[in-house]
């Protein structure tokens, strides 16, 4: 039997199982899943299962791997992710977009762009709220980027938001942020004539801080560090845009599965 038969075969046991014995053919399609881990078929039965068992953490968990993984059957996830309840708070941003998604072709590079746009949808609700969320403004952040300079407005309206806090801390900020009018705005924060906005973007900043003031001195050791870390940054402009949001999608799946609404 070839391994797309297989993978019918599996399917199609979870299927006969699911309304007599749900735990039975939730087992059937882990093993699938188990041995075919990227199988469209295989990961969005089981998206069906656990959202049909108003499991919506788990069903949302789902979704996000196959938008972000697959690269088939784009016109079927649409049209399921429509049907889907408000409590994934995005459907009206959706269907905002329903008719010039159907066009698009199945593959990864058409995929990311709606991925980036359905997660940009859902930190916009927590990120611009009156309490304080610094993580999903990072992210909001790092999304915009995509279609520059599109985003510009909302991108000023988050560096407004950082002036008004006095502070920001992404640590991620580095290792995804390479638009160069984005790291100019944020160069500016720190000097005088930009508030002095204390900026938290370097990993274990908090450490780093604690060993300069020990060491060298708080304000020359951090000024320096960021310093260095913008003008490598600087050096990254022309990378690759796709890849960069691509791997932060992959790389930070679990951060942003958390932070979702």
């Amino acid at each position: 039997m070839s391994a797309q038969k297989d993978c019918e075969f599996l399917v199609k046991r979870a299927r006969e199982l699911v309304s007599d014995d749900p735990c039975a053919a939730k087992a059937w399609l882990i093993t699938a899943r188990t041995l075919y881990p990227a199988d469209f078929n295989i990961q969005y039965e089981m998206y069906i299962i656990e959202r049909n068992a108003e499991r919506t953490a788990s069903a949302g968990r789902l979704l996000y791997d196959i938008l972000v993984q697959s690269e088939q059957t784009v016109g079927l996830l649409l049209a399921e992710i429509h049907n889907c309840s408000e409590q994934y708070a995005v459907i009206r941003f959706l269907s905002s977009l329903g008719n010039d998604l159907r066009l698009l072709p199945c593959t990864s590079k058409a995929v990311l762009p709606f991925c980036l746009q359905l997660m940009l949808a859902c930190f916009k609700l927590r990120a611009f709220t009156d309490s304080r969320d610094d993580l999903s403004l990072g992210h909001v952040v790092v999304l915009l980027q995509h279609d520059w300079p599109q985003g510009e407005m909302l991108f000023l309206k988050a560096v407004d938001k950082i002036i008004q806090q006095g502070s920001f801390q992404y640590e991620n900020f580095f290792n995804y942020v390479t638009n160069i009018d984005m790291l100019e705005e944020f160069a500016y924060l720190r000097t005088p004539e930009g508030g002095r906005i204390q900026l938290e973007l370097l990993p274990n900043q908090g450490m780093l801080i604690k060993h300069h003031t020990v060491t060298r001195g708080i304000t020359k050791g951090v000024k320096e560090d960021f310093r260095l870390a913008m003008e490598r940054q600087v050096s990254r402009c022309g990378e690759n845009l796709f890849s960069v949001l691509h791997r932060f999608c992959i790389n930070e799946k679990i951060i942003i599965i958390q932070s979702l609404p």
